[in-house]
């Protein structure tokens, strides 16, 4: 399929999960913590200056501590999750690719506890009940980083987010970093992508239509803390496209 605007095109998810085993292979040769989502991403520099910015600019905004119990979603191989679970109380990272949890669970750089979970699911999975949850414990910090929501049609994004919301502590951090449109919704179902040398699909929603979308969290009392471009200076380099970043607090 070509590259489709405005329209709600579903995206056919057993295809991003063949293109993810994929480039689990490939991310052992190329760079264990290559976000994915990023368009030539065998250039070593800008792999680590993503992480180096996220760490030193974006990362501080979760307030991450001792009595924090953190979700996050679409862990990879952990390259943001080596960052969060030795200082944590609880620690629970998805990833519906079995690839990236048997590489994260393999990894010597993240400390794992008793309290450390690394789950084999995708998000609609565990929160429509046929992937149990490991802790009973509600969560005060959800994390996305990088991109997930993309590859989740619509109506199954808003049925996880009120699944998950039910989930989450009175006292909340969302930390939210996914690519947007910057001016027309954008589809790419089996895509093929000159820069990842794959077919590819994603969603690039507009920052409106996630406004929207989080509408559950603000009925909730959840308010928007930040809603901006992720980069300063922008390491993606995309034409129709960025990396945005979303914060949404709850307090008692």
């Amino acid at each position: 399929m070509s590259r489709v605007y405005n329209e709600q095109v579903h995206i056919d998810p057993e295809s991003l999960k063949d293109f993810y085993q994929k480039r689990a292979r490939e991310k052992i040769s190329i760079d264990i913590d290559a976000p994915v989502v990023l368009c030539g991403d065998r250039d070593k520099s800008k792999i680590g200056a993503w992480t180096a910015f996220e760490l030193e600019h974006r990362f501080p905004l979760l307030n991450i501590d001792s009595d924090s119990v953190v979700l996050e979603v679409g862990c990879g191989t952990g390259r943001i999750s080596k960052y969060i679970t030795s200082v944590v109380n609880t620690y629970v990272g998805v990833d519906y690719v079995k690839e990236f949890i048997d590489i994260i669970q393999l990894r010597e750089d993240i400390k794992k506890k008793e309290s450390t979970y690394f789950i084999h699911s995708s998000i609609q999975e565990l929160t429509n009940g046929t992937v149990q949850f490991p802790v009973k414990k509600k969560f005060n910090r959800f994390i996305i980083s990088g991109g997930v929501f993309m590859y989740i049609n619509d109506d199954e994004v808003k049925e996880v987010l009120g699944e998950l919301i039910e989930r989450f502590d009175e006292e909340c951090i969302i930390y939210i970093s996914e690519p947007i449109a910057l001016e027309e919704r954008l589809t790419l179902n089996n895509y093929y992508s000159e820069d990842l040398a794959n077919e590819y699909s994603a969603i690039y929603r507009t920052e409106e239509e996630y406004q929207e979308i989080f509408d559950i969290f603000y009925r909730a009392g959840f308010s928007s803390k930040v809603s901006e471009e992720f980069f300063y200076d922008d390491i993606k380099a995309q034409k129709e496209t960025k990396q945005w970043m979303f914060i949404l607090h709850r307090n008692k």
